[in-house]
């Protein structure tokens, strides 16, 4: 190793060995565990050399480095205390944040403190992997290719120049022998209304790069009446009519062979967005899907609040059954159906489906509200996330996250998907934001 340190940015690093190490300490003995497991225990051995007092000053900056440690696991500082490796002269910086922190010294250190020299072996739990330094994402969407410093983002994806809500990140652009930590810094640059909950989903796959099949309008929606309206998500919308107290086919957005295949084995969250507002407090949807007739999956019928301009689905699983994979997987039928316990005709009027992927997805959950110029961050190398607060300067959580950490997936086309809600619940197809997104290189083996 070139040089083996312990802290983080705010406290300092302590250089235990190699490139700029200062007395007493002189050199560190360190082979990480290779493991298959989740989490590993590993050890280092310190060989200090100095004055006694140069050596109890030494004792002291790991005793501080083991009491930060300790007060990170309760929640009593921000950040945990890591180890941090520079494999080569010139090469990068690896991470790993340590827990568990406890010293094992020579028997003899006491006399041996005394004649300038000690024997010091540091235990600890470290993930079993160690990540770069962040590095910026080049994005591409329908308002840039392969743009860092921030690339705009529309509320709604279609036809139109500039409307897109999601980002691609070409397989070329990063480099992680392991799925990569995400972070991204989403700034909401609405000046009217505020920002409250955002969805995210990310998807990955080999070939892949195209995003229609994540967005379903309503031209291709069979049923109904198609109507055309500038406002409207790709300027048309369909209105649906039915009658009775019973479950209605209210028709269906066919997903092709090549389609299924694309999404095949993946689950999603279907989130319908109305085109104009309905009266109805006994509204309930449901997806359902089928082939022709027949019915591979039966979707739990959800209440529709007539306050919200969007419909979260349960997820579904496209197709709902495993393929072998040794030809093309038939088309689907995703059906929507509709029911009223009240009598006489109902009317609704959609826009667009929207197929968000749930394999990798986070949701953020507002109650803190985002005014123009304030930025969401979410870094899933800390496990953390805040919002940055322009007026005021500071950060705060502002938002109940939901998921997982969110990682790229090495040598595919990654493609993050952002849904916006404002503090009315609407879905405002015309709100914008600006996106900046990070990675960290991960690695098992340094």
């Amino acid at each position: 190793m070139n040089q083996i340190a312990i802290g983080d940015v705010a406290a300092g690093w302590l250089i235990l060995s190699g490139l700029s190490v200062v007395p007493p300490f002189k050199h560190a003995s360190y082979a990480p565990v290779f493991s298959s497991d989740r989490m590993v225990t590993d050890t280092l051995a310190l060989s200090l050399e100095g004055t006694p007092a140069q050596i109890s000053g030494g004792l002291a900056a790991l005793e501080k480095a083991q009491q930060l440690a300790e007060l990170y696991q309760r929640a009593g500082c921000t950040s945990p205390q890591y180890l941090r490796c520079q494999p080569a002269a010139g090469s990068e910086f690896y991470f790993t944040p340590i827990t568990d922190l406890d010293f094992e010294f020579n028997p003899e250190g006491y006399d041996t403190h005394q004649t300038s020299s000690l024997l010091v072996r540091l235990h600890f739990t470290r993930p079993n992997h160690f990540d770069s330094e962040p590095i910026e994402l080049p994005l591409s969407n329908r308002n840039g290719v392969k743009v860092t410093g921030g690339i705009p983002l529309f509320n709604h994806t279609d036809a139109h120049a500039g409307h897109d809500s999601s980002v691609l990140i070409d397989p070329a652009d990063f480099e992680s022998p392991l799925p990569a930590p995400l972070r991204f810094e989403l700034e909401n640059t609405s000046a009217s209304g505020v920002l409250q909950d955002v969805l995210v989903g990310l998807y990955h796959h080999p070939t892949f790069s195209e995003d229609e099949v994540f967005f379903l309008q309503a031209p291709e929606y069979m049923g109904g009446t198609l109507l055309y309206s500038p406002d409207a998500i790709n300027e048309y919308y369909r209105r649906l009519s039915w009658s009775g107290a019973d479950w209605t086919d209210l028709g269906n957005w066919t997903l092709i062979n090549e389609h299924v295949q694309r999404v095949s084995g993946r689950s999603y969250r279907p989130i319908l967005h109305f085109f104009s507002s309905y009266g109805y407090d006994d509204l309930y949807l449901k997806i359902k899907l089928q082939k022709g007739s027949y019915i591979l999956w039966d979707g739990e019928g959800v209440y529709a609040d007539p306050s919200y301009q969007y419909l979260l689905f349960p997820p579904v699983r496209i197709p709902p059954h495993r393929l072998l994979g040794e030809g093309l997987p038939h088309h689907v039928d995703l059906v929507i159906y509709g029911q009223r316990d009240g009598a006489g005709t109902s009317q609704l009027e959609i826009d667009q489906l929207h197929l968000l992927p749930l394999d990798g997805s986070a949701s953020f959950l507002g109650f803190y509200d985002m005014l123009q110029d304030d930025v969401l961050v979410d870094d899933s190398f800390r496990g953390l996330h805040n919002v940055q607060y322009a007026t005021l300067g500071s950060e705060a959580v502002g938002h109940l996250r939901q998921g997982g950490p969110l990682l790229l997936y090495p040598g595919e086309y990654n493609r993050l998907f952002f849904v916006l809600v404002n503090e009315a619940d609407q879905v405002d197809i015309l709100r914008t934001a600006t996106l900046r997104a990070y990675y960290r290189r991960r690695v098992r083996i340094l």
